[in-house]
């Protein structure tokens, strides 16, 4: 008899644990979020010192009005392109809209083990918030109802995939015949329901960028020179503005790169990129026409106009980065 498996171990039990004996996990999924395939990466990474486990996602709800939005887009592309043991694909628009949750394990090429959850493949339903439940079921059918789909989804990859894509971004209206997005106006929480902070790449303190740490925390001798962090200072630490310490999420920045970023270090006080701690570094630098591994100076922010960095939030695994002169 199928046995259901409490909120507290979904995570364990149906994306950990298994990658052990098996080597391939595939997933329909209602809704998904780039930062849960890459956070289960670098568990399994951790864990088992594995590299080779696979994951082949479809997400079931593209055809539908939800859509998928630009930021988890943007991320899950960038996934697939780093991450070869990653593929992501979307229901056609054609296709019938799916809501299941389902999740089969297989080695070579064989299925071994299934579970049907109510939990999405998000941070949010595994790790947060909502109580979810699963259930084993049989893995060949498991298996089998996953092929169903394959001929009526299309790889995130594909031109084709931008038209499932939405814009979930508050207040802000995308070209339509670019990439580019329009700023965001500066208008209180209160009085427009935006929830946005702006972070520091300074010290407000002592009115200088420090030469260690922030922008230049790769200015040490034997560190990659253009690892960065962004500083979050204390009052929005305790804020929970951001996810919790540990916690990956996506953001899309206003000029179109996306990164998955977590809150590290002491008490939560600096954003990461999960991938590459060099991701922001470089970013910064190429936005200041600062030369690659050159230290970031207080006159680099003030010459290009900005020496802050706005953050909009959408949801708890999704976050709008903007740093330009209006900033």
């Amino acid at each position: 008899m199928s046995s259901i498996i409490l909120k507290e171990n979904l995570f364990e039990e149906i994306l950990v644990r298994p990658a052990e004996k098996f080597d391939e996990l595939c997933i329909v999924s209602g809704f998904a979020t780039p930062a849960m395939g890459a956070h289960q990466l670098d568990v399994i990474k951790e864990r088992f010192d594995r590299n080779d486990v696979h994951i082949n996602l479809i997400v079931g709800m593209t055809p539908s009005l939800s859509g998928i939005s630009r930021p988890h887009h943007k991320n899950f592309v960038k996934l697939v392109g780093e991450k070869d043991i990653f593929n992501c694909s979307y229901l056609k628009a054609t296709a019938k809209p799916t809501h299941t949750k389902l999740y089969c394990w297989l080695k070579n090429g064989l299925p071994q083990e299934a579970f049907l959850s109510s939990a999405n493949y998000t941070l949010n339903a595994f790790k947060r918030f909502q109580d979810e439940i699963a259930t084993e079921c049989n893995p060949v059918e498991a298996y089998n109802y996953y092929n169903s789909k394959v001929p009526h989804s299309l790889y995130c990859t594909c031109d084709e995939a931008n038209e499932m894509v939405r814009n979930s971004i508050p207040k802000i209206s995308l070209s339509t015949d670019s990439e580019s997005e329009q700023i965001i106006s500066d208008t209180s929480t209160d009085k427009e329901g935006v929830d946005w902070v702006k972070l520091p790449l300074f010290s407000e303190r002592d009115k200088q960028i420090h030469t260690h740490s922030g922008l230049n925390w790769g200015q040490r001798d034997g560190r990659e020179p253009n690892q960065a962090y962004i500083p979050i200072p204390a009052k929005i630490q305790r804020s929970e503005f951001f996810p919790p310490r540990g916690q990956y999420f996506s953001v899309l920045t206003d000029d179109g790169f996306p990164f998955v970023c977590v809150v590290a270090q002491d008490n939560g006080k600096a954003l990461h990129t999960t991938n590459n701690n060099s991701e922001f570094g470089e970013y910064f630098r190429q936005k200041l026409g600062v030369p690659l591994g050159k230290p970031v100076t207080l006159a680099d922010l003030d010459k290009f106009g900005s020496r802050y960095v706005k953050f909009t939030k959408i949801n708890e695994e999704e976050y709008y980065m903007e740093f330009n002169p209006s900033i």
